[in-house]
């Protein structure tokens, strides 16, 4: 059996190198292969553009690498000298909120009523398992509900501080794929609280 492999690299890098011969050589070989002149020049262009367009891409790559390397260590120097200065002008007897508004070195406080307060939930199905992932926002922990699909009550399932929620609880007729509904609601560490969020459906084959 023969496998056929196509002369031209498939990556960039080596479609790179690869032209670069194939300009170094057309002048001497092309030649003895019928190409004219005006055909070696025309390949030689072509592959000095395909060569130089790679290399200006690894370039820019590397410039932006270089860049995003510089972003990050100026936002722990720079920002950071800026905040020691806002602290100290801070505690300036002539300081004031009207002057540190001017100047943006006021942080804004949010209220937020953890009544208002709606989580979202996604279902993942594995064999054995259902993971119900959600968001904690501000609450630290919340409560998952679930129900066979076409049924009334719901069942409490338990609580958690970090998501995924695992539900390891069996099919209620062996082999038999269920479809399930998933809820749940911010849990304070006394009671639920807040709304509750949108129910979630997932088939479960156990």
């Amino acid at each position: 059996m023969k496998i056929y492999s196509y002369y031209v690299p498939k990556g960039d890098a080596q479609a790179g190198v690869w032209s670069g011969t194939i300009n170094e050589k057309a002048p001497i070989i092309c030649p003895q292969l019928g190409v004219d002149a005006a055909g070696v020049t025309e390949i030689q262009t072509a592959a000095i553009n395909y060569k130089t367009a790679v290399e200006l891409v690894d370039t820019k790559k590397r410039e932006l690498e270089e860049a995003v390397a510089a972003k990050k260590q100026s936002r722990k120097t720079d920002l950071a000298l800026i905040v020691q200065w806002a602290g100290r002008m801070k505690t300036h007897k002539d300081y004031t909120e009207a002057l540190g508004c001017a100047l943006g070195i006021v942080g804004s406080t949010l209220v937020i009523d953890p009544k208002d307060l709606r989580p979202t939930i996604s279902l993942r199905a594995f064999p054995g398992q259902v993971e119900v992932s959600f968001n904690l926002q501000t609450m630290k922990s919340i409560t998952v509900y679930s129900r066979i699909k076409g049924t009334n009550g719901w069942e409490k399932l338990g609580n958690d501080k970090k998501p995924p929620f695992i539900d390891t609880r069996a099919l209620q007729v062996a082999n038999q794929p269920e479809v399930r509904e998933y809820c749940a609601r911010y849990f304070d560490g006394k009671e639920d609280i807040g709304e509750m969020s949108a129910i979630e459906t997932i088939v479960f084959a156990g």
